[in-house]
């Protein structure tokens, strides 16, 4: 380049300047790519212009110009060259940038604009996907979309009743009840959300069946029995009951089990006896358990365990009912899990039917993180709740049923954080 701008300003004067380069491949011997060639545009500013110069440069040396010129003819005399002629440019006028100033506001205004209008997106954005999380759970709870027309606010405590497990037509059917409610007062698609979920649990918590305490009086004898499937903590259950009639009510208390199946299971309500010093009989036959019953008619409470077993299980149900109907005076309580699936509670209410229990216990309420079930099975059976076992504790994590407690399982109230 540096030989190239030499040649330039030997050839067309000082004033000359360049005006574009451009390197390009010669070719070799072989027709292929040989070397470097840097050809170089040229001009002047003058009032006829010269052709453009194209000088090339290799690697050893100036290449000859791709452009000739013609030959003078020989008698002509040589000219001589040329006089540089350089002209004076007037200076530009000032220019006016108002115009320029103008259009940078106006750019800057549409700018701010955009990023109030991309803020306002952002929160319509999120709004538009919080509800679009919500409208997909609902729907993986097999209830259409379609067929839900709540107002906002109802429509996140809808969405909160499923994701505690509760069956999706209960959560609906509360849902409409506290829409037609709320709009008889006022406008239900404006009511505050929190307004709604207190109002939710008051329903909630009129619609649950609870049953009073197992009732005591000094010189009666009063027997319930626990039916229900294995694992649900039946025997857990009874040492809790006794422990407390025994403690804290200071009653006479004996136990009879019939549980015999299960491997240890007459040895665990043996030591919860003994703990309590309590009475136990194990009753083999119908004969058995009617003779434990004339033996123990100075007791106040005697609570019966019974074996735990599939709901499938017709012969041990039938015998068990053979077994029950010789207390007409019993109060039977059937004991569930909170940890049951909520299919599962349905079909299990429904085999132990012949049983004829008149209470529902609800125990493991400290081995779930949802209690719609709870709600759900209360519906199907239209039984009373009377206990709930939170733990395993005995006797303190035994807890008597009551609707605010259900209702704030089933919708409990938003922890607030300072």
């Amino acid at each position: 380049m540096q030989e190239a701008l030499a040649i330039i300003k030997k050839d067309m004067g000082e004033e000359a300047f360049i005006l574009s380069t451009k390197t390009k491949r010669g070719k070799g011997p072989l027709g292929l790519g040989g070397d470097a060639v840097i050809e170089v545009t040229a001009a002047v500013d003058e009032q006829t212009p010269q052709a453009p110069l194209p000088v090339s440069g290799g690697t050893y040396g100036l290449r000859p110009p791709l452009t000739t010129r013609t030959p003078e003819p020989p008698s002509a005399p040589k000219p001589q060259a040329p006089a540089i002629r350089t002209t004076s440019t007037p200076p530009p006028p000032p220019m006016d940038l108002q115009p320029i100033r103008r259009e940078l506001l106006e750019i800057k205004g549409a700018v701010e604009a955009l990023k109030e209008q991309d803020s306002k997106n952002v929160t319509i954005l999120r709004e538009l996907d919080q509800m679009k999380a919500l409208l997909s759970r609902i729907q993986r709870q097999g209830m259409p979309s379609a067929q839900i027309q709540l107002p906002p606010s109802l429509l996140e405590l809808y969405g909160d009743l499923l994701a505690n497990d509760v069956d999706p037509m209960i959560a609906l059917r509360l849902s409409e009840y506290t829409q037609r409610a709320l709009t008889e007062e006022g406008d239900a698609a404006t009511v505050d959300p929190e307004r709604a979920r207190l109002f939710m649990r008051r329903v909630i918590a009129n619609f649950i069946p609870v049953a009073s305490p197992i009732q005591l009086e000094p010189g009666k004898l009063q027997v319930a029995a626990l039916v229900g499937p294995t694992g649900v903590g039946k025997t857990t259950t009874i040492a809790k009951l006794a422990a407390y009639a025994k403690l804290e009510l200071k009653q006479k208390v004996a136990l009879i089990t019939l549980d015999t199946f299960r491997v240890a299971a007459v040895d665990q309500l043996q030591q919860y006896a003994q703990i309590l010093q309590v009475p136990m009989h194990v009753a083999l036959t119908v004969e058995d358990l009617r003779s434990a019953l004339r033996f123990y008619q100075d007791r106040t409470l005697v609570l019966i365990d019974t074996p735990g077993h599939s709901p499938k299980n017709d012969d041990l149900l039938e015998q068990m009912r053979r077994f029950l109907e010789e207390l007409p005076m019993v109060e039977t309580h059937l004991v569930l899990s909170a940890t049951t699936k909520p299919k599962d509670l349905a079909d299990i209410a429904a085999r132990f039917e012949p049983l004829k229990p008149g209470r529902l216990i609800f125990t493991k309420l400290d081995e779930t993180s949802t209690y719609g079930p709870i709600l759900s099975t209360l519906v199907r059976i239209k039984r009373p709740l009377s206990y709930l076992g939170i733990g395993q504790e005995v006797p303190n994590d035994l807890e008597l049923a009551t609707s605010r407690r259900v209702a704030d399982l089933i919708l409990p109230v938003p922890q607030v954080i300072a």
